[in-house]
């Protein structure tokens, strides 16, 4: 069985990346997924609703529709109101909270300044020892940034090849949206374990978490004094 969403989420592939998850020593708890959509990935994989499972919602605006998400509900259950970027804040600032694998699937092309994948990456690297379970092309523009791609590298799996076998294997990348016929090219959609990697440019921000470290702070003053 399949569920409605931009990358093709399917029984077998949701079931496998559960007993890699569980191979793994991953907590589900420990386990995030940002720019869900309306849930489905992670409220099948059994993550914890309203905290595990973000998404800004902005396709609940009629700017944002499409044939995809036209039908979705527009305030999915289980699904928290935040960007990726507000969701690595909160881990962070939170007591007993952490991430150890991030879960992001075709996130929005961002080819400005700011990238949101790029921003949650960055942070989450800066604040957890954690992966990136990213699904969708390594080098299209119809995802993430340019920078995003070059400020991450891919991670092998030393256990058995398990992240092949049980989740990238699994994965349907010959159906789904990004390979019907509203592609003139249909994506060569996969899903990758990806870590966020610095580079040797001095320019760059990649390095800096001061502003991640302030947004943090900040974070956890408003929250406490909400309390």
């Amino acid at each position: 069985m399949s569920y409605p969403s931009y990358i093709h989420l399917t029984d077998e592939f949701i079931d496998g990346l559960g007993n890699y998850v569980k191979k793994k020593g991953i907590p589900l708890d420990e386990v995030v997924e940002v720019f869900a959509g309306n849930g489905q990935l992670g409220l099948r994989l059994g993550l914890k609703s309203r905290c595990n499972i973000t998404d800004s919602l902005l396709y609940a605006s009629d700017d944002y529709q499409d044939e995809v998400n036209k039908d979705w509900d527009k305030q999915p259950q289980g699904v928290a109101v935040e960007t990726a970027y507000e969701t690595i804040l909160r881990f962070s600032a939170e007591d007993g909270l952490n991430i150890r694998l991030l879960i992001m699937g075709a996130p929005l092309p961002a080819l400005s300044y700011y990238c949101p994948s790029y921003e949650a990456a960055k942070a989450l690297y800066h604040r957890f020892d954690a992966q990136i379970l990213y699904i969708g092309e390594l080098s299209d523009f119809a995802f993430a940034s340019p920078k995003f791609f070059a400020h991450v590298q891919q991670v092998q799996d030393d256990d058995e090849q398990s992240f092949q076998t049980l989740v990238a294997d699994r994965y349907d990348s010959k159906h789904g949206y990004f390979a019907s016929e509203a592609f003139e090219t249909p994506l060569d959609i996969r899903p990758f374990l990806l870590r966020f990697a610095p580079c040797s440019d001095e320019r760059c921000d990649c390095r800096d978490d001061a502003k991640i470290c302030g947004d943090v702070q900040a974070y956890g003053r408003k929250h406490s004094s909400v309390r």
